[in-house]
Protein backbone atom coordinates (compact mmCIF):
# COMPACT_ATOMS: atom_id res chain seq x y z
CA UNK A 1 0.00 0.00 0.00
CA UNK A 2 2.83 1.97 0.98
CA UNK A 3 4.38 2.86 -3.13
CA UNK A 4 0.67 3.44 -4.14
CA UNK A 5 0.29 6.21 -1.39
CA UNK A 6 3.39 7.82 -2.60
CA UNK A 7 2.61 7.57 -6.27
CA UNK A 8 -0.76 9.17 -5.78
CA UNK A 9 0.77 11.90 -3.93
CA UNK A 10 3.19 12.84 -6.41
CA UNK A 11 0.61 12.33 -8.80
CA UNK A 12 -1.35 14.98 -7.41
CA UNK A 13 1.72 17.46 -7.06
CA UNK A 14 2.44 17.00 -10.59
CA UNK A 15 -1.27 17.63 -11.37
CA UNK A 16 -1.78 21.16 -9.27
CA UNK A 17 1.47 22.27 -10.95
CA UNK A 18 0.12 21.61 -14.53
CA UNK A 19 -3.01 23.06 -13.01
CA UNK A 20 -1.25 26.30 -11.57
CA UNK A 21 -2.66 29.70 -12.89
CA UNK A 22 -0.04 31.85 -12.19
CA UNK A 23 1.96 30.29 -15.02
CA UNK A 24 -0.87 31.91 -17.54
CA UNK A 25 -0.16 35.22 -16.01
CA UNK A 26 0.86 38.25 -18.04
CA UNK A 27 1.20 41.47 -16.59
CA UNK A 28 2.70 43.21 -20.00
CA UNK A 29 -0.58 43.05 -21.71
CA UNK A 30 -2.42 46.15 -21.42
CA UNK A 31 0.48 48.20 -21.16
CA UNK A 32 0.47 49.92 -24.86
CA UNK A 33 -1.19 52.48 -25.75
CA UNK A 34 -4.37 53.06 -23.82
CA UNK A 35 -4.55 49.64 -22.10
CA UNK A 36 -3.77 51.95 -18.65
CA UNK A 37 -1.96 48.60 -16.98
CA UNK A 38 1.82 48.03 -15.36
CA UNK A 39 3.80 45.43 -15.82
CA UNK A 40 5.63 45.41 -12.10
CA UNK A 41 4.71 43.28 -8.93
CA UNK A 42 1.88 43.24 -6.67
CA UNK A 43 -0.08 40.86 -5.02
CA UNK A 44 -3.96 41.34 -4.96
CA UNK A 45 -5.39 44.02 -3.00
CA UNK A 46 -1.64 44.72 -1.87
CA UNK A 47 -1.03 48.40 -0.95
CA UNK A 48 2.63 48.56 -3.18
CA UNK A 49 2.34 48.02 -6.54
CA UNK A 50 6.05 48.27 -7.53
CA UNK A 51 6.53 48.88 -11.24
CA UNK A 52 8.50 51.23 -13.54
CA UNK A 53 7.88 54.43 -15.06
CA UNK A 54 9.25 55.15 -18.23
CA UNK A 55 8.58 59.07 -18.82
CA UNK A 56 7.86 61.91 -17.15
CA UNK A 57 5.28 64.33 -19.56
CA UNK A 58 3.99 66.99 -17.42
CA UNK A 59 0.35 67.59 -17.12
CA UNK A 60 0.24 70.81 -19.01
CA UNK A 61 3.14 73.57 -20.04
CA UNK A 62 2.46 77.49 -20.15
CA UNK A 63 -0.84 76.63 -19.44
CA UNK A 64 -1.66 74.07 -21.78
CA UNK A 65 -3.25 70.86 -21.54
CA UNK A 66 -0.32 67.90 -22.99
CA UNK A 67 -3.17 65.13 -24.48
CA UNK A 68 0.00 62.71 -24.35
CA UNK A 69 0.00 62.28 -20.47
CA UNK A 70 -3.12 60.42 -20.17
CA UNK A 71 -1.14 57.11 -21.82
CA UNK A 72 1.02 57.50 -18.50
CA UNK A 73 -2.53 56.32 -16.26
CA UNK A 74 -0.15 53.21 -14.96
CA UNK A 75 3.34 54.99 -15.43
CA UNK A 76 4.72 52.73 -18.15
CA UNK A 77 3.96 52.72 -22.14
CA UNK A 78 4.99 49.53 -23.71
CA UNK A 79 6.74 51.68 -27.18
CA UNK A 80 8.96 53.65 -24.88
CA UNK A 81 12.46 53.05 -25.09
CA UNK A 82 13.52 54.70 -21.02
CA UNK A 83 12.93 53.86 -17.76
CA UNK A 84 12.81 56.86 -14.83
CA UNK A 85 12.87 54.76 -12.32
CA UNK A 86 10.78 52.46 -10.18
CA UNK A 87 7.79 53.65 -7.89
CA UNK A 88 5.29 52.46 -5.67
CA UNK A 89 2.24 53.13 -6.17
CA UNK A 90 0.26 51.98 -9.28
CA UNK A 91 -3.18 52.28 -10.80
CA UNK A 92 -4.41 49.41 -13.38
CA UNK A 93 -6.81 49.31 -16.10
CA UNK A 94 -8.63 52.63 -14.30
CA UNK A 95 -8.61 55.10 -17.06
CA UNK A 96 -7.05 58.11 -14.52
CA UNK A 97 -4.07 58.89 -13.54
CA UNK A 98 -2.31 59.41 -9.85
CA UNK A 99 0.35 58.02 -7.67
CA UNK A 100 3.45 57.42 -8.87
CA UNK A 101 4.88 57.93 -5.03
CA UNK A 102 8.16 57.40 -4.17
CA UNK A 103 10.23 56.71 -7.29
CA UNK A 104 13.86 54.74 -6.90
CA UNK A 105 16.33 54.74 -9.48
CA UNK A 106 19.97 53.24 -8.90
CA UNK A 107 23.07 54.92 -11.12
CA UNK A 108 26.92 54.56 -11.28
CA UNK A 109 29.37 57.63 -12.58
CA UNK A 110 28.79 60.90 -12.10
CA UNK A 111 25.83 62.20 -10.20
CA UNK A 112 22.85 63.16 -11.98
CA UNK A 113 19.58 64.24 -10.47
CA UNK A 114 17.30 64.86 -12.80
CA UNK A 115 15.65 62.42 -14.76
CA UNK A 116 16.94 63.90 -18.64
CA UNK A 117 14.61 63.40 -21.54
CA UNK A 118 14.03 60.35 -23.73
CA UNK A 119 15.34 61.77 -26.76
CA UNK A 120 19.12 62.04 -25.12
CA UNK A 121 18.70 59.54 -22.27
CA UNK A 122 22.60 61.26 -21.01
CA UNK A 123 21.05 64.16 -20.13
CA UNK A 124 19.81 63.02 -16.73
CA UNK A 125 19.54 59.08 -14.54
CA UNK A 126 17.19 57.78 -16.73
CA UNK A 127 18.07 54.77 -18.26
CA UNK A 128 17.77 53.12 -21.89
CA UNK A 129 16.58 49.37 -21.80
CA UNK A 130 15.42 46.71 -24.16
CA UNK A 131 12.18 44.21 -24.16
CA UNK A 132 14.68 41.62 -24.55
CA UNK A 133 16.07 42.02 -21.48
CA UNK A 134 13.01 42.77 -19.27
CA UNK A 135 11.04 39.82 -17.73
CA UNK A 136 7.11 40.39 -16.27
CA UNK A 137 5.64 37.64 -14.45
CA UNK A 138 3.11 37.61 -11.46
CA UNK A 139 4.58 39.25 -8.56
CA UNK A 140 7.79 39.54 -10.56
CA UNK A 141 9.41 42.11 -12.40
CA UNK A 142 13.06 42.57 -13.84
CA UNK A 143 15.03 44.67 -16.07
CA UNK A 144 18.46 45.23 -17.26
CA UNK A 145 19.16 49.27 -17.05
CA UNK A 146 21.22 49.71 -20.21
CA UNK A 147 22.84 52.38 -19.44
CA UNK A 148 25.14 51.52 -16.36
CA UNK A 149 24.28 47.32 -16.85
CA UNK A 150 22.81 47.54 -13.47
CA UNK A 151 19.74 44.72 -13.42
CA UNK A 152 16.94 45.63 -11.20
CA UNK A 153 14.82 43.17 -9.82
CA UNK A 154 11.46 43.83 -8.24
CA UNK A 155 8.60 41.70 -6.15
CA UNK A 156 6.11 42.65 -3.42
CA UNK A 157 3.99 41.04 -0.47
CA UNK A 158 0.51 42.71 0.97
CA UNK A 159 2.17 45.71 2.39
CA UNK A 160 5.91 45.70 1.56
CA UNK A 161 7.40 46.15 -1.66
CA UNK A 162 11.21 44.74 -2.51
CA UNK A 163 14.01 45.97 -4.63
CA UNK A 164 17.18 44.17 -5.54
CA UNK A 165 19.71 45.81 -7.30
CA UNK A 166 22.79 44.55 -8.87
CA UNK A 167 25.79 46.76 -9.52
CA UNK A 168 28.49 46.60 -12.34
CA UNK A 169 32.11 46.89 -10.31
CA UNK A 170 31.97 50.72 -9.90
CA UNK A 171 33.59 53.76 -7.15
CA UNK A 172 30.19 55.20 -7.21
CA UNK A 173 27.28 53.34 -7.20
CA UNK A 174 23.83 55.76 -5.97
CA UNK A 175 20.60 55.19 -5.54
CA UNK A 176 18.47 57.97 -6.43
CA UNK A 177 14.96 58.74 -3.86
CA UNK A 178 12.57 61.08 -5.88
CA UNK A 179 9.85 62.39 -3.75
CA UNK A 180 8.80 64.89 -6.44
CA UNK A 181 8.14 62.57 -9.75
CA UNK A 182 4.45 61.45 -9.82
CA UNK A 183 2.09 60.40 -13.11
CA UNK A 184 -0.09 62.89 -13.99
CA UNK A 185 2.51 65.71 -12.65
CA UNK A 186 1.17 69.73 -12.80
CA UNK A 187 2.06 72.72 -10.97
CA UNK A 188 1.25 72.67 -6.86
CA UNK A 189 0.43 68.35 -6.83
CA UNK A 190 3.06 68.16 -4.28
CA UNK A 191 1.70 69.77 -1.30
CA UNK A 192 4.12 68.39 1.29
CA UNK A 193 7.16 65.88 1.50
CA UNK A 194 9.75 64.92 4.15
CA UNK A 195 12.70 62.46 4.42
CA UNK A 196 14.44 61.82 7.40
CA UNK A 197 17.77 59.64 7.59
CA UNK A 198 17.34 57.12 10.59
CA UNK A 199 20.52 55.75 10.50
CA UNK A 200 23.12 54.33 8.10
CA UNK A 201 20.18 51.87 6.10
CA UNK A 202 17.14 53.24 6.65
CA UNK A 203 15.30 55.95 6.23
CA UNK A 204 11.44 57.23 6.84
CA UNK A 205 8.99 60.10 5.26
CA UNK A 206 5.90 60.66 3.77
CA UNK A 207 4.32 62.43 0.92
CA UNK A 208 1.26 64.61 0.22
CA UNK A 209 -0.42 65.23 -2.56
CA UNK A 210 -3.73 67.11 -4.15
CA UNK A 211 -4.51 64.59 -7.06
CA UNK A 212 -7.81 62.23 -7.58
CA UNK A 213 -8.02 62.58 -3.42
CA UNK A 214 -7.34 65.96 -2.09
CA UNK A 215 -4.30 66.07 0.57
CA UNK A 216 -3.71 62.40 0.11
CA UNK A 217 -0.53 61.10 2.60
CA UNK A 218 1.59 58.43 2.13
CA UNK A 219 3.74 57.50 4.66
CA UNK A 220 7.19 55.11 4.02
CA UNK A 221 10.09 53.42 5.31
CA UNK A 222 13.31 52.21 3.70
CA UNK A 223 15.62 49.65 4.81
CA UNK A 224 18.72 48.82 2.83
CA UNK A 225 20.70 45.65 2.94
CA UNK A 226 24.05 47.55 3.06
CA UNK A 227 24.86 50.73 5.14
CA UNK A 228 25.40 53.97 3.00
CA UNK A 229 28.33 55.70 2.41
CA UNK A 230 26.73 59.20 2.95
CA UNK A 231 24.06 61.01 2.05
CA UNK A 232 22.47 64.49 0.22
CA UNK A 233 19.69 65.87 -1.09
CA UNK A 234 18.18 68.83 -3.46
CA UNK A 235 15.49 71.01 -3.00
CA UNK A 236 13.38 71.95 -5.61
CA UNK A 237 11.11 73.67 -3.40
CA UNK A 238 10.31 77.48 -5.10
CA UNK A 239 9.45 79.14 -1.21
CA UNK A 240 12.69 80.93 -0.23
CA UNK A 241 11.50 80.48 2.83
CA UNK A 242 10.18 77.21 4.53
CA UNK A 243 10.20 78.08 8.51
CA UNK A 244 11.70 75.57 10.88
CA UNK A 245 11.15 72.25 8.91
CA UNK A 246 13.17 70.70 5.89
CA UNK A 247 10.80 70.30 2.61
CA UNK A 248 13.15 67.79 1.31
CA UNK A 249 11.83 67.07 -2.68
CA UNK A 250 14.87 65.07 -3.61
CA UNK A 251 16.93 62.90 -1.35
CA UNK A 252 20.09 61.04 -2.78
CA UNK A 253 21.48 58.22 -0.91
CA UNK A 254 24.98 56.92 -1.94
CA UNK A 255 26.03 53.10 -1.20
CA UNK A 256 28.94 51.65 -0.85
Amino acid sequence: MLPLLVLSAMSSIAQIQQNNPVQYVKPIIGTQRMGHTFPGATVPFGMVQLSPDTDTIPYSINGKYIPDVYKYCAGYQYDDKTIVGFSHTHFSGTGHSDLGDFLVMPTVGELQLNPGTADNPASGFRSTFSHDNETAEAGYYKVLLSKNHITAELTASNRVGFHQYTFPQSEQSHIILDLMSGIYNYDGKNVWTYVRVQNDSTITGYRQTSGWARTRTLYFAMRFSRPFKKYGSKDFSPSPYRGFWANLINATIFQK
